[in-house]
Parts: structure tokens; C-alpha cells; sequence
């Protein structure tokens, strides 16, 4: 699987980068670069008639008319990375006119490897408490929103991929992010959450399409089917009251 052992070559490499006294930036930014060389190397060895979309690389916009598009973030929270955090993840995924067919994401610090190849099933948790997944900058306004709606705690942490790795796995309920952020870093996570059964969206509802020109949407919805409605109409709520 690609993003496993992107994730894998990036284990090693940050182990060497510490033994020879790199500094956080510097092996952030080789992180990047390995990842990111590794992983299109593979996919113009194995998939050399597919289009390609990297955070690290040149956007070719003669994808944008390609029918089959590989999506990657080779290192998704590449700052965490640098610093020796968990929170960081490989991103790869395959979309095929606009819409994401295969995807995996590779969360080693965090232990889960999740695709649509072997999809995550665990039998969550029974707690009297839900749990939202956000990013720290998102915190105190679409943390606090759904966490006020539902009697939620709050989970903040770096990497898209880390924060849909934990709903999939039961250790969170609801990940959301109610602002843009880039395909790369939507698109596996996305792909790999649909595939353990959980509602995925943007946050309006709409469902997502991906290879746009700007390679952006309008930011992501991960939760567990039942609380999606109270998820949606809290965030429907506040733009309500916005554009008032």
C-alpha cells in the first residue's frame, strides 16, 4: 500500500534525521520531499497514464481534464512531523471524474492504517459524552459550536488525516472543519471514512467533488450517522445567523 509505506520511509527517515541532529524545519521539510518523491515515483512506475496532484509538486493543470486523478498529501501535518509529534499522516487517494474511488490514509503515530481496500470496522465505544475532532486554529469556533450543540468534548490536533483516523476508529465522533482547505488534504481521509461506514460531507451537505482547477473545497464533515443532522443543522445555523 503506498501511503503505508510512504509512512513507513517517513518513520525512518525522521529517526535518522534526529540521530544526525537536523533541526525541526530542516526535517520537515525532507519529510516532504522523500514522501513526496517516493510516492510519484511509484505511481509513474505502476500508474503512468494517470494524472497526479501533490501538495509538494507542480500543479499540472492538464489534469484537470484527465478522467483518472491520484490525489496524495505525502505529508499531511508536516510541522507536527517536524517536531517528533504523532500528528501527521500520509494521504493517497484516486479520483475518478470528480469523485474519489480508493483511497488510504496512514496515521503510524496514532497506529492505523485505513483504506477503502480494507476498510476500518470497530465496534465504538458506549460513552455518555461525544467527542469532536477539530484542528487547534478551529477549536473555539466549530469545536465550540457542535460540542455546545450536543454536550461534546473537545479533541484538538494537528493532520486531517489524524482527526478522520480517529472517528474511524471510535476514539472520536465528529470530525469538523468549517472552513477551506485543499483536496490533498480531504481527499484520502474522506475516501477512507465513507468506506468505514460514516457520514462524510462538506459542510453544508453537499457531497464532494474533487480535480477542480482550484483544488479546493469548502471544508469537511466526518461523523458518525447519527449525529449528522444535529452536525448540519448547528452549522446551517450559523451561517444562518451570519448572513443576517
Amino acid at each position: 500500500m503506498l501511503a503505508e509505506n510512504a509512512a513507513r520511509l517517513l518513520v525512518d527517515l525522521h529517526a535518522a534525521d534526529v540521530a544526525a541532529s537536523y533541526r525541526s524545519w530542516e526535517i520537515e521539510h525532507r519529510g516532504d520531499e522523500a514522501s513526496h518523491q517516493w510516492l510519484t515515483e511509484q505511481l509513474r512506475l505502476h500508474r503512468p497514464d494517470d494524472a497526479v496532484l501533490s501538495e509538494e509538486g507542480e500543479d499540472d493543470l492538464a489534469r484537470v481534464d484527465a478522467d483518472r486523478v491520484w490525489i496524495v498529501d505525502p505529508l499531511d501535518g508536516s510541522s507536527s512531523y517536524g517536531i517528533g509529534s504523532p500528528e501527521w499522516a500520509v494521504h493517497v487517494a484516486l479520483v475518478v471524474d470528480g469523485v474519489v474511488e480508493v483511497g488510504a490514509v496512514s496515521a503510524p503515530g496514532v497506529g492505523v492504517v485505513g483504506s477503502t481496500y480494507k476498510p476500518l470496522r470497530v465496534d465504538r465505544p458506549e460513552r455518555e459524552v461525544a467527542i469532536v475532532a477539530t484542528g487547534r486554529t478551529r477549536a473555539h469556533t466549530d469545536g465550540v459550536l457542535i460540542a455546545n450543540a450536543i454536550g461534546a468534548e473537545i479533541l484538538a490536533c494537528s493532520s486531517a488525516g489524524v482527526k478522520a483516523a480517529l472517528v474511524a476508529t471510535g476514539r472520536a465522533d465528529i470530525y469538523v472543519h468549517d472552513s477551506p482547505l485543499y483536496e490533498w488534504d480531504v481527499c484520502a481521509p474522506a475516501a477512507m471514512a465513507m468506506a468505514a461506514g460514516l457520514e462524510v460531507a462538506a459542510p453544508d451537505g453537499a457531497a464532494l467533488v474533487f480535480n477542480k482547477a482550484r483544488p479546493v473545497v469548502s471544508g469537511l464533515v466526518i461523523c458518525v450517522p447519527e449525529l449528522a443532522e444535529v452536525v448540519f443543522d448547528s452549522l446551517a445555523s450559523r451561517r444562518a445567523d451570519g448572513a443576517r
